[in-house]
């Protein structure tokens, strides 16, 4: 294939593991970006040795010739290794993540470019609308859990915001980080993203906030189950506070383990009384339940696996 070799301003960095339609759709809504093909690359990195993936990024290389579109595999299984991965085969001045089972709106891209640049940040996330195959319990979506907090455009955010389903940063920040931007240490559990934005944050790099770089996120029915949301709950909580404490005193640990404990307990019987109202009233609450166990397990090594 022959590719324009003028650097691009953007790298859509695109991350992928057996889901060869949703990546389509993906690629599908690239190509419909309002910025000009000639702007931007996709890598896409294919974490399936079996390169399930391969034939869909080679027909859209074939079939749309002006897009940049490069295919890679990463053989070490893990979210971690796949993510840096691509960050090392990225050129651009900026590389913008978003997640295989996401679609971009036509304008993400224009957006995050406009937003990053106008407010000198070093990174900005955007907003994930969630999408709900029909047939979906109304007491998912009444729930509210795969809803995401939202700011006004251009606000400076802080990295518990931090997320790669939607986010651009700076390349020459993200490839500073040595050895690796994203930490092998959370390659099974999840939570690289944001440890790498914590890092960020303590580099005095500035994160901001892009609310019209919109994208919409496919939610299947098997993560629409209870427990998956508690399991979800439980092991983001674990790796987070993981995280916090390692700038934690002794002292201020055992507050925060006591707040987990107690909150757990607490939320644990407001969600049996919250039944009375509904299923997705008692699924907030056994959600922070969830969490704040999460605050006792991370003084624990268990390794816990989200991929």
């Amino acid at each position: 294939m022959t590719m324009n070799t003028s650097v691009p301003v953007v790298t859509v960095c695109v991350c992928t593991y057996k889901r060869p339609a949703l990546l389509e759709a993906l690629l599908k809504s690239l190509v419909a970006q309002t910025v000009p093909l000639s702007t931007f690359e996709v890598v896409v990195v294919d974490n399936d040795s079996q390169e399930s993936a391969r034939h869909i990024a080679e027909r859209f290389a074939l079939g749309v010739p002006q897009l940049r579109l490069r295919y890679f595999t990463e053989k070490k299984p893990g979210i971690s290794f796949a993510r840096n991965s691509t960050v090392h085969h990225a050129t651009g001045e900026f590389l913008a993540f978003i997640d295989d089972d996401e679609t971009a709106s036509d304008v993400w891209l224009e957006n995050l470019t406009r937003t990053i640049r106008d407010h000198s940040f070093d990174a900005v996330m955007g907003p994930v609308f969630p999408i709900f195959p029909d047939g979906s319990p109304q007491w998912t979506r009444k729930s509210g859990f795969f809803e995401r907090r939202r700011y006004p455009d251009g606000s400076q955010v802080s990295s518990d915001d931090g997320r790669t389903s939607n986010a651009m940063v700076r390349a020459d920040v993200i490839k500073s980080r040595v050895p690796l931007p994203f930490d092998p240490r959370f390659a099974k559990s999840g939570g690289e993203d944001h440890d790498f934005f914590q890092w960020m944050e303590s580099q005095g790099y500035k994160l901001g906030w892009a609310d019209f770089a919109v994208v919409s996120e496919i939610v299947p029915k098997e993560r629409q189950a209870l427990s998956f949301m508690l399991e979800r709950s439980f092991r983001q909580s674990t790796v987070y506070w993981r995280g916090k404490y390692r700038a934690f005193s002794f002292t201020r640990k055992c507050i925060e383990v006591a707040k987990g404990i107690l909150g757990s307990i607490v939320y644990a019987i407001a969600g049996g009384l919250g039944l009375l109202t509904g299923l997705d009233r008692a699924v907030r609450y056994w959600v922070k339940s969830a969490k704040g166990l999460g605050r006792l397990f991370a003084l624990t090594q268990v390794n816990l696996e989200g991929y």
